[in-house]
């Protein structure tokens, strides 16, 4: 309906209770219909997802990435963003997250994991030389306090060769889904963890918003670089207001470390414009702001929360 390109599928796993648990056999039936419905190729092709973490089987992992493989599709899953995994695993198996997976061969070209924060030297060499992929989300670790600055190597992990693409998680562990604040914060990190202000930065940044991403979920034959041959799918930024003004000499430094998701102007989608002009083309605005919070009392009413504000406010 708006348009939007990119990949989706359902959680799904067989170790806990919860709104997606379920015996293998349904998680896998489950996964299944997404596929179906959304046959790789399209604009939006459909992926198998795992919860991930400590709360899938190995008998589940090994046939979710078989099903990917069979059906020339991704699947991705959490693991580590935090040290609790590893534990989990060491009592699991004795070997820690990346490692048993290995050891079961589900990682490869197929697979992108979101998050892995926090790994030692081998798993990122085994993620490195399988060619597995990770969604990076600095946002998330920094607002749930997961030891991103102590801990991350996602620099080091594209450095040595790893398809590393950005990710804003979702409004629960981050707050905002714009990929420009994600951009500038990983360049800041990557600068203050090496204490080198002239390496990897907003150009750097840029490149893994664009055809870095595109490479980690395996579409940058398709996306991520205007070429001929690909898709024609553009953001047009507006730099023309006073906050931009005067305009840098490099309009990419420009745009990482001072833009944001607001100065989008136009965007267009395998050829079709989907936003103009700061509307969307495809969508009522009017309703889809009285939608929003209507969804938003009913979330809040079904879970029976109240929440409450730490300052003084007024509507």
């Amino acid at each position: 309906r708006v348009g939007v390109r990119g990949c989706i599928s359902t959680w799904g796993w067989d170790l806990a209770d919860g709104p997606y648990a379920a015996p293998a056999d349904e998680v896998l039936d489950r996964q299944r219909a997404v596929l179906d419905h959304f046959p790789p190729g399209g604009l939006v092709d459909g992926w198998v997802g795992l919860i991930g973490h400590d709360l899938v089987s190995d008998d589940l992992f090994v046939r979710a990435a078989g099903l990917a493989q069979s059906q020339k599709t991704g699947i991705t899953f959490h693991l580590s963003p935090s040290p609790e995994d590893s534990k989990a695993y060491a009592t699991r198996s004795g070997k820690r997250p990346v490692e048993h997976l290995a050891a079961l061969g589900i990682l490869g070209p197929h697979v992108l994991i979101a998050h892995a924060v926090h790994l030692d030297d081998e798993e990122l060499t085994l993620l490195v030389d399988s060619d597995t992929a990770i969604a990076y989300c600095p946002w998330a670790y920094l607002r749930l306090g997961q030891g991103l600055t102590r801990a991350g190597r996602h620099i080091e992990f594209r450095d040595r060769g790893g398809r590393l693409a950005l990710g804003c998680d979702t409004e629960n562990a981050s707050d905002s889904i714009d990929a420009l604040r994600v951009a500038a914060l990983t360049a800041g990190l990557a600068k203050d963890v090496a204490m080198d202000p002239t390496g990897f930065g907003a150009h750097e940044a840029l490149e893994l918003l664009t055809i870095g991403g595109a490479k980690a979920i395996g579409m940058a034959d398709r996306i991520g670089s205007i070429e001929v041959g690909k898709a024609a799918d553009l953001v047009v930024h507006y730099l023309g207001g006073v906050e931009s003004t005067p305009r840098s000499i490099d309009p990419v430094l420009q745009l990482v470390w001072a833009g944001d998701g607001r100065r989008v102007r136009d965007v267009v989608v395998d050829g079709v414009v989907v936003l103009e002009q700061g509307r969307s083309t495809r969508v009522n605005h009017r309703e889809l702001i009285v939608d929003a919070s209507a969804a938003q009392r009913r979330l809040l009413g079904n879970a029976g929360l109240s929440p409450s504000v730490r300052w003084p406010i007024q509507d």
